[in-house]
Formats: structure tokens, sequence, C-alpha cells
């Protein structure tokens, strides 16, 4: 009969050990395998070395287990370095495997992999991973050699992980038999440590608000954990007995953001969404705000759902091929696909607060303002990432809050932070653009206000293949470009004076080649802007003052080409 476990209990444990006498279970709502080759790396070279100095423990931090019995309980923390040592141990029994070493093969996994019923002859692991990762896991790690899910390819990025570290483990354990004239015992060595020496601090509760409060004290303690198991943990905490319809939504929310393994990406979720309706929130304070507002078990059931429900948005956008883009029309999705393309994501509280409120007709208008805004705020510069987020936070709670109701009101809202008309010009004026995919934008768009078009700044790029950036003065200087000075040659060739698109084929043609030549090319150009460069030379030539005047009409279409108002 499994032993109850009653209120917390601490051991000091060996890893192996804790593997070897435990049916562990990761749950669905953890994250999936996550360690990069760098963790995997570190581990073993940290093993190594303690083994090498004859070390008498090595300590590797503690696991959390919940279980009503000690027999099968649940891993809330260390899954990682669990999945990891299991490796190892796979990769120790394949070595014995094809040696041909049956029995110590045999051994090893009885001892650390899998269980065998004696009845059914049924093998149960002894570790399992979440609902993702087990499947994968228990083909590519657990079985035999010869077992076809041996060679089954990785679809997910947490399979690729869990594939690189069993291709790392599997060097490893080369490297320790090569280096060594009885490879046999050198590797029963580190069975042994791993097993014995290899020590966690083994926390084991009943339930899920013990761990909680272990997660708690452990963070107290100044132990580097994940910010969001902090705050799932929390929110699980706070559900009480509802804590399966937490799990659930939490569940949802990583499934559809295809984040269960990227940390990173959950947290910048939830600070956002947080920021969306509480104004700005910075990492550091994220998880001691969120304590402060959700005391209760409505509240905490009341958040998570909304994770599960906005993490559509929020998946929407950071991918413009999302299937959410389809009721908001093409317009909107190439405004948020030229947003991703500045690498706006200070902005993104607020496009969450406009998706989840405003009309569609009232998003496309606000998209197409925060465009200018980007815009306005790449070009004049001086306002940095978190003085932009905290203006973008704080309008998008006053959206949540229904303050901002349309975008002529977000428009007066941020009037006084955007940069006015005439600052914006000044600063196109001589703005130097080292990003490629940007120049382009930029060219691209004062391009198709130069023919008329309504709404010039929709296109977030032209396609490369028929499109190239042309740099009239050319980067790479020849003695037809000798009145230029390196000096000065480095400090215009970016301006956007000095730019310009060209059909594929006749930026072939142009390279390196004088002005006289490529102005008979640019004058054949079908493009407004390139066809026009001509006018603009001086005596023949391509000079600094050539750059500096196309550059000056430049930014005065500027202007008009991201409007700092509701067209």
């Amino acid at each position: 009969m499994a032993k109850t476990v009653e209120g917390i209990q601490i051991y000091l444990d060996g890893i192996g050990h804790l593997v070897q006498d435990s049916k562990l279970q990761v749950p669905i709502y953890q994250r999936s395998y996550a360690w990069t080759d760098k963790n995997v790396t570190q581990l073993f070279k940290d093993l190594g070395t303690a083994i090498a100095e004859g070390e008498r423990e090595y300590f590797l931090g503690s696991i959390v287990l919940i279980g009503e019995t000690a027999d099968r309980p649940r891993v809330v923390d260390g899954q990682q370095r669990l999945a990891t040592i299991t490796i190892l141990f796979a990769a120790i029994r394949d070595y014995f495997q094809a040696k041909g070493d049956a029995a110590r093969a045999d051994k090893i996994e009885s001892d650390y992999l899998l269980e065998t019923d004696l009845r059914t002859q049924e093998q149960t692991p002894k570790l399992k991973l979440n609902e993702t990762d087990n499947d994968f896991f228990h083909k590519r790690i657990l079985t035999r050699l010869n077992n076809p899910g041996r060679k089954e390819k990785p679809t997910k990025e947490s399979y690729d992980r869990i594939a690189k570290a069993a291709e790392l483990a599997k060097d490893h354990v080369r490297a320790i038999a090569t280096a060594t004239s009885d490879p046999t015992s050198r590797l029963i060595d580190w069975l042994e440590f791993m097993s014995k020496k290899a020590r966690v601090i083994r926390i084991q509760v009943p339930d899920d608000a013990n761990a909680y409060r272990i997660f708690e004290t452990l963070n107290d303690r100044g132990l580097k954990l994940a910010l969001s198991d902090l705050l799932k943990n929390y929110l699980f905490h706070r559900a009480d007995d509802r804590i399966t319809e937490a799990q659930k939504s939490w569940v949802a929310m990583a499934s559809i953001l295809e984040a269960a393994q990227d940390e990173e990406l959950i947290v910048d979720f939830i600070r956002h969404l947080w920021s969306s309706e509480h104004g700005l929130t910075r990492e550091k304070v994220l998880y001691d705000k969120i304590k402060e507002r959700i005391t209760s078990k409505q509240a905490a059931i009341d958040f998570a759902n909304k994770l599960s429900s906005t993490a559509k948005t929020y998946a929407a956008i950071i991918n413009t091929d999302h299937e959410l883009w389809v009721k908001y029309g093409s317009d909107t999705k190439s405004y948020m696909a030229t947003l991703n393309l500045m690498g706006m994501t200070q902005i993104r509280p607020l496009l969450l607060a406009i998706l989840e409120t405003f009309t569609p007709g009232e998003i496309k208008k606000s998209m197409r303002l925060f465009v200018s805004w980007a815009v306005r705020f790449l070009v004049v510069g001086g306002v940095g990432g978190g003085t932009l987020e905290s203006h973008y936070s704080d309008r998008a709670a006053e959206v949540t809050s229904g303050k901002i109701k349309k975008a002529s009101d977000l428009a007066k809202a941020m009037k006084a932070a955007v940069p006015a008309d005439g600052e914006f010009q000044a600063k196109f004026a001589t703005v130097t653009v080292s990003k490629v995919g940007l120049a382009r934008y930029y060219l691209r768009v004062l391009e198709r206000l130069e023919s008329g078009e309504n709404e010039p700044e929709l296109v977030p790029n032209p396609n490369e293949e028929e499109i190239n950036l042309e740099h009239i003065l050319p980067q790479n200087l020849t003695d037809d470009w000798e009145h230029f000075d390196a000096e000065t040659a480095r400090s215009y060739v970016k301006r956007i004076g000095n730019l310009a698109l060209m059909k594929k084929t006749g930026n072939d043609e142009v390279g390196n080649e004088n002005f006289a030549t490529k102005v008979k090319i640019y004058s054949k150009s079908e493009l407004r802007l390139t066809k026009k460069i001509p006018i603009y030379g001086i005596n023949g030539k391509w000079t600094k003052e050539s750059i500096e005047n196309r550059q000056r009409t430049l930014a005065e279409i500027a202007v008009k080409a991201w409007p700092n108002k509701v067209g």
C-alpha cells in the first residue's frame, strides 16, 4: 500500500535514486523540455568535474513534487534536470547494449528508465514528461537502439531539444569510454555518482496549495525560479478547489501561443496583457502586481480565463498569417506586418486593447496611426523603448477602461508624445538607414505616395526577387567616385537620399558603375522616384549636395506618407 504524504516532507536524495525509487509524472501544465545544448553540456561537464576531483557530493538544487502518495508524485519543479539525467542514463544503457553487454543494459534500464510488470510484461516509464513531449521522449530516449521509434524526426522545438540532448549524451558517454582503459568501470562510477552523490533536495508536498508555498519560499531565498512558473503556481494556489479550471486555461494559453517551452514568450504575453489593463508594468514587478490584485479564487479563475481567451489575439499579433486577420481585412493585416517589420514590440499592450475593444473599422484607422507613429519615433529617435512602452501602455489602459473609444481619441491622447510634422520632416532630411528592410519599406511607401496611392504605407516590404535596394553612391568606391573621400562616403552611403528602389535586372546592370552610366538606367525606370534621380546630379556628378537635396524632397513626401492624424 502506498505511503500517504502528510504535510511537507523534505529529503536529501541522490537524483538517480529519486528516479529509481519513484514513478514521476510531469503534469500537462508544466513546460515542455526547454534545455539548450549549453544547459545540457554544462550539467555533464559539472558532473564530470565532480567525479574527476573525487567530490563526496554534487548539489543539483531542489525538486518539488506533489502527490497524495509518495510513489506517484507529479513534478512541478525540476523536470528539466530529471529529463536530462534520464537521457544520460539512457545513453549509458545504449553504450552497453551496443557493446553486447545485455546484462548491464537490462539492469540500467530496469533501475532508471522502465519498470516491467511481472505479470503483464508491460513497461512503465520511471519518468513521464508532459502530454506534449512524452510520446517522443519514450520513443527517442527510453526504447532500445533497434526500436524504429528511435528514428522518428522531431516535429516540435521541444522534440528537437530532446533529440539534441540525446546526441550530446551519446557523445559524452563515448568520450568517457575512450578516455580510460576500463570504460565499464568508469561508466559504473558515473552511474553510482548520479544515483547517490549527485544530490537534490526532494520536497514532497500533498497538494498544489503547499507547492505554491514552497515556490514562494524558494523565491524568497533567492533561488532562480522561472517567472512563468511563479505566476502559474500563484494562480493555481488562488484557484483553490477550482485549480483544474485554472490549469486547463493555462494549458490552452500555452498551446495557442505554441510556447509550452518558451518561458520568455509566456511572460511577455502576460506582462503585455496586464499592462493593457493596468498601465505599464515592468517584468521585475509583474509578479508582485498580480499578487496585489488577484487575491480571491474568482479573480484567479477570471484571469486564467482571460489568458486563455486573449492568447489567440496575441498569437495573431506575432504571426500575421494567423486566421484572426481574415475578419479585419488585408489592409489591417498589412499594417500589423509593418509594425512587426519595424520591431515595435512596445506597442503590443495597445494592440491587445484595441483588438479586444474597437470595431474593425476603428482598428484599421488605429493601426494606420500606429504605423505613422512607429516611423516617426524611429526616424526622430531620442525616445527610449521604456518611454514608448509607457505611452502605449497608458493609452491601452484607457482603451480597456472605456475612456478612449476610437482612433481619433487615441490620436488626441498621443499628440504631445508623437513627433510633430516639422520635427519629423527635419529629421527625415538627414536620416541614415542601416537596416535594408526598413530602407526598402520607406522608399516603397514614398514611391506609392508619389504614384497617387491613397494608403501608401500598406506595403511593408516589396518582393526582393523583383525589387532591390540600390546605393547611388556605391558601398565600394571605385576611381570614378574619387570626389568622395572615404569618411564622407561612409557618412552618406546609407542616407535615405542616396538609396533607391530598382528592378532587379536594372540593379544588376548598375553595380559600382559611375554616375553617368547609372543615370541612363535610372531614367528608364518605371519607379518615379528612381526615374527622377538624374535631376539631382550636379555638373554630371553625384555629390553629397545631391544626396542632401534629394533627401529634403523625400522628407517633404514623408510627412504626407506617415500622417499624425486619422485619415
